[in-house]
């Protein structure tokens, strides 16, 4: 009888430790993370009239180091909004443009099989000569940052003719919101 009594007791304690184990398991949070997107590339390439000018360049999203860093998979991303993109005009020309030729700037995302999407803008108010800080339109891009490559497009009206070839370079901040055991 007390074998009985205690292997009921036993089963008992088990089963509440497990939906104990399993409640609190499935109150841990989302974890927040950031990544940055630095150095990278885009090109105007000359010769380009005053209008309409638009570049793009392909983006890695690699998010594979941080998946394995924090133990998640790549899937369990609830969501990535940007933080925040800069981008440099990097000409050494002798006669160097500046975004005084820019009179609006758009920067959108696309992916294989991915609409494209404008993130942001900026309306010829200019953190620096050769630097812009884009308005963000809070626009959530997991859909891009899950694809192995996601292109970063940019469309500008110029008030000026670009004559030679302007480098420049972007960083993007991207916070993502992942939920490890969901």
């Amino acid at each position: 009888m007390k074998n009985k009594f205690l292997s009921i007791s036993l089963l008992s304690m088990l089963a509440l430790g497990s939906l104990v184990l399993l409640h609190s398991c499935s109150k841990i949070g989302a974890i927040n993370l950031t990544k940055t997107y630095s150095d990278i590339e885009f090109t105007i390439t000359a010769p380009q009239a005053a209008g309409l000018i638009e570049t793009e360049t392909e983006v890695n999203a690699d998010l594979a180091q941080m998946a394995t860093d924090y133990g998640f998979d790549i899937d369990k991303i609830e969501s990535a909004n940007i933080k925040s993109i800069s981008l440099q005009i990097l000409d050494t020309n002798a006669i160097p443009y500046t975004f005084a030729i820019v009179d609006q700037i758009n920067a959108s995302f696309y992916a294989n099989g991915i609409a494209i999407t404008q993130v942001g803008n900026d309306d010829a108010t200019h953190t620096s000569p050769t630097q812009i800080d884009f308005d963000l339109h809070g626009v959530d891009v997991a859909q891009y940052m899950k694809a192995t490559n996601f292109k970063v497009k940019l469309a500008m009206i110029t008030n000026a003719a670009v004559t030679h070839d302007v480098p420049m370079k972007a960083t993007i901040v991207c916070n993502f919101k992942v939920k490890p055991l969901k």
